[in-house]
């Protein structure tokens, strides 16, 4: 005897009735809680892997400033005399000769550095450094002092504005001296050594300079 099949029909529109409500309860849940599922699902999701990047680098390197990495000590003897012609400066002229001790310092200015000077390329960071500079020039003023004083004929009150434009020179010719000693290539140098370490220090392998 055959098996008779019943409730075909009544089933299928049961299961359609399921869908239906199915549906209308998942849209009242978007609505009402779409912002807080919204929220939600990021936490399902992969994170993705977390790498330093050249802009980081930037950043670092920027936040270092001006970084002084050379400094250099000297001395010079000025000597300034007044103008005018040569009676004045026979009778009303006066020389004032100058011992100047002084520091100076070079280094690497970072405030310009941009995303263009820092390249990466997996472990390997290439770097375009700004160019060394002189950062300062000062004169120690417990060293720096004038020793000898030559007056005109008739000049019997020294000059102080003629010793302070002695320092001014002193002041050139200790930045000048500096530079013939080069210590601009030296700053490079060092500048390099320090950017090394600290960018080694983020997690690269290899570190070069252009």
């Amino acid at each position: 005897m055959g098996v008779i099949k019943r409730g075909g029909f009544g089933t299928t529109l049961a299961l359609a009735l399921v869908i239906v409500v199915l549906s209308i309860a998942l849209g009242v849940g978007l609505t009402r809680f779409g912002p807080q599922l919204a929220v939600l699902g990021p936490l399902f999701e992969e994170e993705p892997e977390q790498t330093t990047t050249g802009t980081v680098v930037v950043e670092g390197v920027q936040n270092l400033n001006q970084l002084t990495t050379m400094r250099w000590r000297g001395f010079v003897f000025i000597s300034k005399e007044s103008g005018g012609t040569g009676l004045e400066r026979l009778f009303t002229g006066e020389v004032v000769r100058l011992v100047a001790i002084g520091d100076v310092e070079s280094g690497v200015d970072f405030a310009n550095l941009t995303r263009d000077d820092v390249r990466v390329n997996g472990e390997e960071v290439t770097i375009r450094l700004p160019e060394p500079e002189i950062l300062s020039v000062s004169l120690d003023e417990d060293e720096t002092r004038v020793y000898d004083r030559d007056f005109g004929l008739l000049n019997i009150r020294p000059d102080d504005e003629l010793a302070e434009e002695a320092r001014d020179v002193a002041v050139e010719q200790l930045e000048e001296a500096a530079r013939e000693d080069d210590v601009l290539e030296r700053a490079e140098n060092n500048a390099e050594d320090n950017i090394r370490a600290f960018v080694t220090s983020l997690g690269f392998e290899e570190v070069r300079f252009e």
